[in-house]
């Protein structure tokens, strides 16, 4: 039996335009400037040659290591990515879809993520630990373009 598709979501308005939050979120080398993730490194391309579409992103925050993959790029209103794997997150079927929309003073970031627990009765721990990872991943990129 396939456990429940989770969705959390988060919010955070910014006074940067909708171009500066999406150039911070389709550029790895910045995540570590603006999240908990001390280290970033590209494994292979996207179709463009760089973080594009299919593009791997590796990640590193000490504990935790996963492997991204880019899903869609749509510059400068959405981008989207998928866990491929991870040593501490427990999930499987992980989505997150980031949406950035121009305000009369800058932009809202909607940081959206769907997924389903690996482990039976695990879902409310990880629906609680990655919407508190959703919220500060769209509140630091927010601050993070506000500042470049």
């Amino acid at each position: 039996m396939a456990s429940e598709l989770i969705s959390v979501s988060a919010t955070a308005q910014s006074t940067a335009s909708a171009e500066a939050v999406f150039a911070a979120l389709a550029s790895g080398a910045t995540w570590p400037q603006w999240s908990a993730i001390k280290k970033f490194s590209l494994e292979s391309p996207g179709s463009d040659g760089a973080e594009g579409v299919g593009a791997i992103r590796l990640w590193n925050s000490g504990l935790m290591a996963t492997r991204e993959q880019v899903v869609e790029l749509q510059a400068p209103s959405k981008f989207a990515y998928t866990l491929l794997s991870s040593k501490l997150v427990m999930v499987r079927d992980y989505r997150a879809d980031v949406t950035v929309t121009p305000t009369d003073t800058g932009c809202t970031v909607v940081w959206s993520t769907v997924f389903r627990p690996k482990l039976p009765g695990t879902g409310w721990f990880w629906k609680l630990a990655l919407s508190k990872l959703g919220a500060s991943l769209a509140k630091g990129v927010a601050e993070y373009a506000a500042k470049a």
